[in-house]
């Protein structure tokens, strides 16, 4: 059975000179999380199967596996190989891959976030057979936790030319790039995922929508969010942007967008499918 492992520097991945993730074989210790989803509850891959690990890169420098000459790094496997973020890389890589490292980002920084009890404050350690921090004290278990979020396209017909439009909003972080997205927000605790989209929808452009329809999901580790995707026809309503997150937000039609979200994104994925409707 194969091991291999991916070494990230936050939300950084180890890459080779073209810019594409690669994975050590090596053997693993206690410093590295599997990745394999059930792996950590006796659910072992088969003989066939390759299993996946991920590593700090200060760890993995520790162990010898990663020598460091500057920003650039050499393994026994790879040489000049350089860490470069995720989301440069995510519209290159396949949907599998793209999974399995933002699995990997999302373990790693949980890890780091939960070295010490939230209840007692002492320190806590990896448990064996599950993804857990346990307190050295008091005993409490800290499990990664995932954040809903949900993002909507909404879409209606132009009212002079007929030709279909999707809302895009540009957002207050984005405003140097010019870069377009949908509307999106957390999910609040004990609401549905149907009352958050018309909830952030309300809030941040003043508009009704109806006919809703759930499309797909995303994991992205900004931070350790899974991202909900929607589509929806706007119902009423003049735009009012919440300037606290908005610059400005407008239907476009969809054979004359501006700059959108790249692909491999969510945004992007539901986007297209707006525009696969015209």
């Amino acid at each position: 059975m194969s091991k291999y492992l991916f070494v990230l520097d936050k939300d950084r991945v180890l890459c080779d000179e073209n810019g594409m993730p690669v994975s050590i074989a090596a053997e693993c210790n206690e410093h590295a999380i599997p990745l394999n989803v059930g792996a950590m509850h006796d659910k072992a891959p088969t003989k066939s199967e390759s299993q996946w690990f991920a590593m700090t890169k200060s760890h993995a420098i520790e162990l010898g596996l990663l020598n460091a000459y500057g920003d650039r790094f050499d393994s026994m496997q790879f040489k000049s190989l350089s860490f470069m973020p995720y989301r440069q890389m995510i519209d290159r890589i396949d949907i599998g891959l793209a999974h399995t490292i933002s699995r990997a980002i999302q373990l790693l920084l949980w890890r780091d976030d939960h070295q010490f009890c939230s209840r007692c404050g002492l320190s806590t350690t990896p448990h064996k057979h599950e993804n857990a921090m346990i307190c050295t004290s008091c005993g409490h278990r800290s499990y990664p936790r995932v954040q809903p979020c949900v993002i909507v396209a909404i879409t209606r017909i132009n009212p002079s030319s007929q030709k279909r439009q999707i809302l895009l909003a540009l957002h207050q972080r984005h405003k140097d790039s010019g870069m377009y997205g949908l509307i999106a927000g957390f999910v609040e605790a004990g609401e549905s995922l149907e009352n958050a989209v018309h909830r952030e929808v309300a809030e941040e452009v003043n508009l009704k929508i109806s006919n809703l329809h759930y499309i797909n999901s995303q994991p992205w580790p900004y931070s350790t969010n899974l991202m909900l995707g929607f589509i929806a026809d706007y119902n009423s309503g003049s735009i009012i942007v919440q300037e606290s997150e908005l610059v400005e937000a407008k239907f476009f039609d969809v054979d004359a967008l501006p700059n959108i979200p790249k692909a491999g994104t969510i945004a992007h994925a539901l986007i297209q499918q707006v525009v696969g409707l015209a």
